[in-house]
């Protein structure tokens, strides 16, 4: 006897394949990377030797960067009604807007702000650890949704990779 509620395993499949593989979540991440900058500081020291005016306002200029990066590729995301979790089905390629210089402009935006965090409180280690953060990134998030978006969008996605940077 066939139960007729059974999910369909070549339907859980397909739907298992129509996104990215990533694992981790990057905001998450994120925030590690900013909190381990700080605690390592605290023990290890790592004052950055620059005049303190010129790093809050260099740290300062770069996150105003990353948050009108950041606001602007949410705003897309918002328009198109397209969720911003990385493992989630693509409804359609970005190709406007910051998506016209980068294809990640969020995670972009991500290091942008440590890095502007990070010299703005002169403090080393949270440059050292975005940095970290900004390889995490690029090799365990962005390989995998380049690869799904590949796959989903074909030529038209090729097309846009070979005419938009990864990062900037």
């Amino acid at each position: 006897m066939v139960d007729e509620f059974a999910p369909d395993p070549m339907l859980e499949s397909a739907i298992e394949e129509d996104k990215p593989a990533v694992r981790l979540h990057p905001p998450t991440v994120f925030f590690i990377a900013l909190v381990s900058g700080y605690i390592i500081r605290l023990f290890a020291g790592g004052r950055m030797p620059i005049p303190r005016a010129f790093a809050e306002g260099l740290g300062g200029l770069l996150i105003i960067i990353a948050l009108a990066l950041v606001l602007s590729a949410v705003s897309i995301f918002a328009e198109k009604g397209q969720g911003l979790r990385p493992a989630t089905p693509a409804s359609e390629l970005f190709q406007k807007g910051v998506y016209k210089f980068s294809r990640n402009p969020i995670y972009l935006a991500m290091v942008l702000f440590g890095a502007g965090f990070g010299i703005a409180t002169s403090n080393v280690w949270i440059i050292v650890t975005i940095a970290i953060a900004g390889l995490i990134f690029n090799f365990l998030v962005i390989k995998p949704e380049e690869d799904y978006l590949a796959r989903k969008f074909g030529e038209e996605y090729l097309a846009y990779k070979a005419r938009v940077r990864r990062w900037l």
